[in-house]
C-alpha cells in the first residue's frame, strides 16, 4: 500500500485506499488509492518488474457501477470504473489526442458475506461519483450513497440534418452509451423542421428536466434559448441548464466548452467525446446572453456572435457545401477571398471602460448476462427515452468469468467502429425506432404543448437599458466609426468554429462583447494569414494595422452598402441596422469543468 500512497501527488489527500482482486479473476490483485483528482492503480500480484502504476484522472472518468455475480456461491462484490482517457499518441499530425474507453472492474472479496463486500464496493462507487460530480468529500467524510443526488434527467433534442447528417449515428455510437454509464436519464427527441426545438421548449414542463441538450450545431441551441425566452416564466426558464453536443458544421460553443476545460483543440468525433464527457460531469457556469434587435423591431437572444461582412458571407454562402461538414467553411473562405468585398457602414459601441470581467448519483444497474436490460420499453412518438429504465437499473450481474476488460461483453451489442461499447441496452434498436416512428407520426408529441404560432410569439427578457431605439441616435457616451469594412464581428465566446480560436480571452460570463473589425485595405494574403493564425488564437500577435479589437457592453451596426448578409449565431437575419447589448450571466451552461453542480428543479 505504501507504493500506491507514494504515487499520489504531494499534498493530495488520500480519501480511500484498499486491496482488491481483478475481473476476470486470474489471480491478479491491485492496490487502489483515491485522491480528489486521481485514481491510482498498482498491481501487487503478480509482482511487477517495475514500479509502474496506472493513474486515472477523474476528469476522464464518467461514472462507477456496483455489480454482483449470478453465481450464488460467489460472495464477492464488484465495482467498475468507466473512463475515457487520452490515447498516448495523436491520431494525426497537427490534431489533438483521441480518447479510448477503459472499463476497470475490481473484485471486493475481503469479507466472507456478500453484504459486507457490497458495502465496500458501494463506498468506492459513491466516492468516485461524488468526485466526478464535484460533491466535496474528505477522508473524514462518512461516504454513502446518500451523498449523491438523484440521477439527472436530460431532454436531448437532436437535429438529424446538422453538419454531415451524422447526428443519429454518433448519438448511437457515442452519446447514449456514455451518458448511460454516467447514470444520466434521458428523453431523446428528433426535430423535424426549423424552429421545432423553439416550439417544444416553449411548451414543456420544465420541472420534469434537469437540463436541455442540443445534439447538433449552434443553430439548434439558438432555437432553444429563444424558445425559453418567449415563455411567460422566462426568468425561471432561462435558468434551465443548457448543454450542447457537437454534431453540426461550426460547433463553436462546443469548442469553447472544450477549451474552458483545458482540453486540446480537436474536431469531429474527438470533440464530441470530450463534450459528452464534460456533460456527464454535470457542472454548470453562468452564461452571458446578448439581446439583439433588428431593423424591423424583432428581438432575439444570442449566445455566440453577430457578424457582418466576410464572416457572415462565408457562413451563409457555404451552405451549399453543408455535406462537407466543417470543411465547408474552408472552401467558402477560399471562394469569398477570390472576390473580396468591402462594405461601407457605421459602427457604434459602448466601451467597457473599466475592462473589468465578471469571473466568474446514485444507483447501480441491473443487467442480464448478455448485457441487455431485463424488460422492454415502449417507444414514444418521435422520441427515444430511458426514463423507465433508470429506476430499474440497480446492479450489474456477472455469470462466471468473461475473457475481457469489459464487465459484461454482449454478443448482441458488439463494439462499434469507433471502439466504444454499448454497456446498457441496444442503442441501434432504439435509434431505428426513432427513425421509423418519425416516418409514421406526423403530429406533435403528445407530451408537448401545441406548437406556438410564429406570428404570435412574444419575445420577453431583461430590458435593454444601454440601447436607444434604432431610429434614434446612439447615446453620447458611445463611440462611432464610419468606414469601409471587410468584416465586423461581435463575439462573446472563445471560438467562432471548432478550429477558429477567435477570442482567446473571452469567458462564458465576463459581461463583455468582444467587438472585432477589419477595415478595408487589407491584402488577401494578410487576411489569409489572420485566419490561419486564428486556428491557434495567435492572430492578434501579428499586429495587423487593419484589425481592431474592443471590449464593449453594447454595439450598433448600420450598413450603408445596400446589399449584404447579417447573421446571429450563424443564422441569417434581415439586412439593415442591428444592435445588441450584453446581459451578464442570465443563462446557465453545462460545462462540466468547474465545481458547481446542476441545480435540481
Amino acid at each position: 500500500m505504501n507504493l500506491v500512497l507514494g504515487a499520489c501527488r504531494e499534498g493530495s489527500e488520500t480519501l480511500l485506499h484498499g486491496e482488491f482482486g481483478a475481473y476476470p479473476p486470474k489471480g491478479t490483485r491491485y492496490a487502489l488509492s483515491l485522491t480528489r483528482t486521481e485514481l491510482h492503480i498498482q498491481r501487487l500480484v503478480p509482482k511487477p518488474d517495475t514500479d509502474h502504476r496506472t493513474v486515472l484522472r477523474l476528469i476522464d472518468v464518467l461514472g462507477c457501477h456496483t455489480m454482483r455475480s449470478h453465481m450464488i456461491a460467489n460472495q464477492s462484490a464488484y465495482f467498475c470504473v468507466y473512463a475515457y482517457p487520452l490515447k498516448k499518441k495523436k491520431v494525426a499530425v497537427g490534431s489533438g489526442r483521441a480518447r479510448h474507453r477503459a472499463a476497470k472492474t475490481f473484485q471486493v472479496d475481503s469479507a466472507e458475506c456478500y453484504e459486507d463486500n457490497q458495502v465496500v464496493a458501494e463506498k468506492w462507487a459513491a466516492a468516485i461519483k461524488c468526485l466526478v460530480l464535484g460533491i466535496p468529500i474528505s477522508s473524514e467524510t462518512e461516504i454513502t450513497r446518500s451523498l449523491l443526488p438523484r440521477p439527472r434527467r436530460l431532454l436531448l433534442l437532436l437535429n438529424p440534418f446538422g453538419g454531415k447528417g451524422n447526428a443519429l449515428q454518433w448519438c448511437q455510437s457515442h452519446i447514449l452509451p456514455m451518458i448511460t454509464e454516467a447514470d444520466v436519464s434521458f428523453n431523446l427527441i428528433q426535430t423535424e423542421r426549423q424552429n421545432h426545438a423553439r416550439e417544444l421548449v416553449h411548451g414543456i414542463s420544465l420541472a420534469e428536466w434537469d437540463g436541455i441538450v442540443a445534439i447538433s450545431g449552434d443553430g439548434l441551441l439558438h432555437e432553444v434559448i429563444n424558445g425559453l425566452m418567449e415563455r411567460p416564466d422566462w426568468e425561471e426558464a432561462i435558468k434551465m441548464p443548457l448543454g450542447i453536443l457537437p454534431c453540426g458544421s461550426g460547433n463553436a460553443l462546443a469548442a469553447a466548452i472544450n477549451c474552458s476545460a483545458g482540453f486540446e483543440q480537436v474536431l469531429g468525433q474527438e470533440l464530441l467525446t470530450n463534450c459528452t464527457l464534460l456533460l456527464c460531469h454535470g457542472a454548470v457556469s453562468p452564461l452571458d446572453l446578448v439581446s439583439v434587435t433588428t431593423s424591423s423591431g424583432s428581438r432575439s437572444f444570442s449566445f455566440l456572435s453577430v457578424a457582418w461582412g466576410f464572416i457572415s458571407d462565408v457562413d451563409i454562402e457555404s451552405e451549399k457545401y453543408r455535406h462537407m461538414g466543417s470543411a465547408r467553411f474552408t472552401l467558402g473562405t477560399m471562394v469569398r477571398l477570390a472576390s473580396l468585398t468591402t462594405y461601407r457602414g457605421r459602427l457604434s459601441y459602448l466601451p467597457a471602460l473599466d475592462r473589468t470581467a465578471h469571473r466568474p448519483i446514485l444507483r447501480s444497474i441491473t443487467m442480464a448476462a448478455n448485457g441487455s436490460l431485463p424488460f422492454q420499453h415502449m417507444p414514444l412518438h418521435r422520441t427515444v427515452s430511458d426514463m423507465g429504465l433508470c429506476e430499474e437499473r440497480h446492479t450489474f450481474c456477472f455469470r462466471g468469468v468473461e475473457p475481457a476488460d469489459e464487465p459484461i461483453p454482449s454478443p448482441s451489442s458488439p463494439p462499434c467502429s469507433s471502439g466504444f461499447h454499448s454497456s446498457s441496452f441496444n442503442f441501434k434498436t432504439l435509434t431505428e425506432q426513432l427513425i421509423s416512428d418519425g416516418k409514421r407520426f406526423q403530429g406533435t408529441n403528445t407530451a408537448m404543448a401545441t406548437p406556438t404560432n410564429s406570428s404570435a410569439r412574444q419575445m420577453r427578457g431583461p430590458p435593454d437599458d444601454f440601447l436607444a431605439p434604432l431610429d434614434q441616435p446612439v447615446p453620447k457616451s458611445w463611440v462611432t466609426v464610419e468606414d469601409d469594412f471587410v468584416l465586423v464581428l461581435a463575439i462573446y465566446q472563445t471560438h467562432l468554429g471548432a478550429d477558429l480560436f477567435t477570442a482567446p480571452f473571452a469567458c462564458f460570463n465576463d459581461g463583455l462583447i468582444h467587438l472585432c473589425y477589419v477595415k478595408a485595405g487589407i491584402s488577401r494574403a494578410a487576411l489569409i494569414r489572420l485566419f490561419l493564425a486564428m486556428e491557434k488564437g495567435t492572430h492578434f500577435e501579428q499586429e495587423c494595422p487593419h484589425l481592431t479589437l474592443l471590449p464593449v457592453r453594447a454595439f450598433r451596426i448600420e450598413p450603408l452598402t445596400r446589399k449584404g448578409i447579417l447573421t446571429i449565431d450563424g443564422e441569417r437575419v434581415e439586412y439593415g441596422p442591428i444592435q445588441g447589448q450584453v446581459h451578464h450571466g442570465v443563462a446557465k451552461l453545462i460545462t462540466g469543468s468547474n465545481r458547481v453542480k446542476i441545480t435540481t428543479f
